[in-house]
């Protein structure tokens, strides 16, 4: 599950508009156990996603997903 989130959080930084991206990487986040997430911590890049809040992308759903990562 882990490994579907690092794949997300690269595909989103590629995107222009990964609205869906960004959708898909909530849902998997939300059913990661944190252990798990903690295991990947180090590749775990934020910083495509903290681009995305100065580029004005939709800021709700790119705080929801700050908030599931900072979990751990």
């Amino acid at each position: 599950m882990a490994a579907q989130a690092l794949a997300l959080l690269r595909e989103v930084s590629r995107l222009e508009a990964p609205l869906e991206e960004l959708r898909a990487l909530q849902s998997v986040l939300q059913s990661v156990p944190l252990s798990e997430l903690r295991e990947q911590a180090a590749e775990l890049h934020l910083g495509p996603l903290f681009s995305l809040l100065h580029e004005n992308h939709r800021l709700e759903e790119l705080l929801k997903i700050l908030m599931l990562l900072l979990r751990f």
